[in-house]
């Protein structure tokens, strides 16, 4: 009982200390206040709450305000303090804001400081490989290196978002990261052999289909892929149509299964299955029509979305 008023009064100390701190560091904001002792003042505010983020503009603003009587190492322990802040709380927007700003003001980074912060984001995401935030701050290191170096890098980048798929299926960000590379590299034709890549795609996704037929990022991917047009450009009309068919029939059959094994259908599986059918039918192809079908069987699996299968239902009468 001791240890635990001991506890409140001290839980009670940090509170009110903070917000002395806070009350402190808005008021400096408030009268511009651009000074070393104002940004050290924000440092240990933002050690406490790294999402407070009127704090972290006033330190850029600070930053900026300074600039020549920074020392020179500043831009360096700017990056050390950032990171530590990341350790911390990786799925904090502003932090990653707050690096991306710095990395872009240090004075003369180089191609070997962006190249190190290549590195450091590949060891953030082996941490957190679904960190959505580490992806997207990827994505702008590489385009910043590209223009950099003048080297194309999706190729290695599309290798890298492989990797992180194959160890992880369910990695929704890294699925993304696959679509866009592979439209950025179909649309600026940097694929030698486009219509083997395409095939060698249907066989990733049709792997990655059985291996997980529960895991909605698989499907996503899929359902963008059939429906790209980047895809139909390249395969036949012929061979696009087979490979609709061929996906209908893997489909088909993981549902079965999935019926058999669970008692319940696979709800990603007849919504995919849906989308086929309605590509199929608008390419004119003669068909048994299980539109309705599915869409009943949705109904039942997927009650939360209902009302949207209903409206689908009166649309098919």
């Amino acid at each position: 009982m001791e240890l635990l008023k001991q506890k409140r009064v001290q839980d009670q100390l940090k509170i009110e200390k903070y917000r002395q701190l806070t009350d402190t560091v808005l008021g400096l904001k408030d009268k511009r206040e651009f000074t070393i002792e104002s940004l050290k003042l924000t440092t240990n505010l933002l050690e406490l709450n790294p999402e407070f983020n009127a704090v972290w503009n006033y330190r850029r603003d600070i930053i900026v305000d300074l600039g020549e009587k920074l020392e020179p190492k500043f831009w360096e322990d700017e990056l050390m303090f950032v990171m530590a802040q990341l350790k911390r709380f990786p799925k904090v927007y502003w932090i990653w804001n707050h690096r991306l700003w710095t990395l872009q003001n240090y004075p003369g980074a180089s191609v070997k400081i962006w190249g190190r912060e290549l590195v450091i984001v590949n060891k953030l995401l082996d941490a957190d490989a679904r960190n959505y935030h580490g992806w997207h701050y990827r994505r702008i290191v590489v385009s910043h290196m590209q223009k950099m170096t003048g080297n194309d890098m999706n190729k290695e980048e599309l290798e890298y978002a492989t990797t992180m798929i194959k160890s992880n299926i369910s990695n929704f960000s890294a699925w993304h990261q696959r679509v866009q590379l592979i439209q950025k590299m179909l649309e600026k034709n940097e694929i030698e052999d486009k219509t083997l890549f395409i095939e060698k795609e249907i066989d990733f996704v049709t792997n990655a289909m059985f291996t997980d037929a529960e895991d909605q990022a698989v499907w996503f991917y899929i359902k963008w892929f059939i429906r790209s047009d980047l895809v139909l450009k390249v395969l036949t009309k012929e061979r696009y149509l087979e490979m609709l068919k061929t996906f209908w029939e893997n489909i088909t059959m993981i549902n079965e299964d999935e019926l058999e094994f669970s008692g319940k259908e696979n709800t990603w599986c007849l919504k995919l299955l849906l989308v086929i059918q309605q590509i199929q039918k608008s390419e004119g192809i003669d068909i048994e029509d299980h539109t309705k079908i599915y869409l009943e069987k949705l109904l039942t699996v997927d009650p939360l979305r209902k009302n949207r299968y209903k409206h689908l239902l009166k649309l098919e009468c």
